[in-house]
């Protein structure tokens, strides 16, 4: 598959819903990377993310038959992926707290924006290190946004959470991303 195609099409996914392995297979092998890596980020621990891998796709395959072709897959596994790590950290009692958001911020100001659009070409500072060294929420909300293209809709359904609080904490996190690359 090209880099171009970004999801699986809806023919291997039908085949996936009657239970052909094969096709299970390919869905694995083409998103288990994005799945570790979202994972990893959720418990920070490689073993344990690997292990949250088999556990997702094992709650997929059981799950296949009420797989909604009209309805985004990526979206599907991500949420089956959250909530696995989410049902983990908990039994683990290593789930942090949500904290309620008072006020819905539903705005982006320019200057963040350009921060954000602009971070490949800041010499001085490591964006790993950036979007790591925010609120481990955030850094996850970003990534899910920006370098896995779900809208705020999708993120709102795969992480559980109004609307309003994904926009909210994508607007704070732009803002702090901005606030540290105008230091450098």
């Amino acid at each position: 598959m090209t880099e171009e195609k970004k999801e699986i099409d809806k023919e291997l996914i039908n085949k996936v819903k009657k239970g052909d392995l094969k096709a299970f297979d390919a869905i694995v092998i083409f998103y288990q990377k994005a799945i570790y890596s979202h994972l990893y980020r959720l418990v920070n621990n490689p073993d344990d993310a690997l292990d949250l891998v088999q556990d997702t796709f094992i709650k997929v395959y059981k799950n296949r038959k009420s797989i909604d072709l009209d309805k985004n897959f990526k979206s599907w596994l991500y949420k089956i992926a959250t909530n696995t790590a989410y049902d983990w950290l908990r039994k683990q009692k290593r789930l942090p707290q949500n904290q309620e958001i008072d006020e819905v911020i539903e705005f982006e100001t320019t200057d963040a924006n350009l921060a954000y659009y602009n971070m490949e070409q800041a010499n001085n500072l490591d964006l790993t290190a950036a979007l790591q060294s925010l609120k481990s929420s955030s850094e996850n909300i970003l990534r899910l946004y920006y370098q896995q293209g779900f809208t705020y809709l999708e993120i709102s359904e795969i992480l559980q959470m109004p609307i309003g609080t994904v926009k909210t904490n994508i607007a704070r996190a732009k803002i702090e991303l901005a606030k540290k690359f105008n230091k450098n």
